[in-house]
């Protein structure tokens, strides 16, 4: 998972990520746990490092080759989604959200 508090670099780019937290997958499901996160605006990519390399790889023009979802379960047209449509405010102690992962 890549934690994000702004657009800038949403939603691939992990080196403009402000935080990066990773859970095993099994039965194709992952849970996620994230604490110390204070109260503000977030938006966070999700993936499944299939190689094990610990990056998302993707194709020669920025397109996923690994499953991903996005907070919000937020679709791009044309792109990739955009941070205003995957941002949320983080303002009580416990948020759930779900996120269903695509394959590009």
């Amino acid at each position: 998972m890549l934690i994000y508090r702004s657009g800038d670099g949403f939603p691939i780019k992990e080196t403009r990520a402000w935080r990066r937290e990773s859970a095993p997958v099994a039965a194709h499901a992952a849970t996620l746990h994230v604490t110390g996160v204070p109260y503000g605006t977030y938006a966070f990519t999700v993936y499944q490092d299939m190689n094990a390399n610990r990056k998302l790889d993707t194709n020669f023009i920025g397109i996923p080759k690994e499953p991903v979802g996005v907070s919000k379960n937020a679709r791009g047209r044309f792109g990739p989604p955009r941070w205003k449509d995957a941002n949320f405010e983080l303002n009580q102690p416990v948020v759930e959200m779900n996120v269903t992962m695509v394959t590009l």
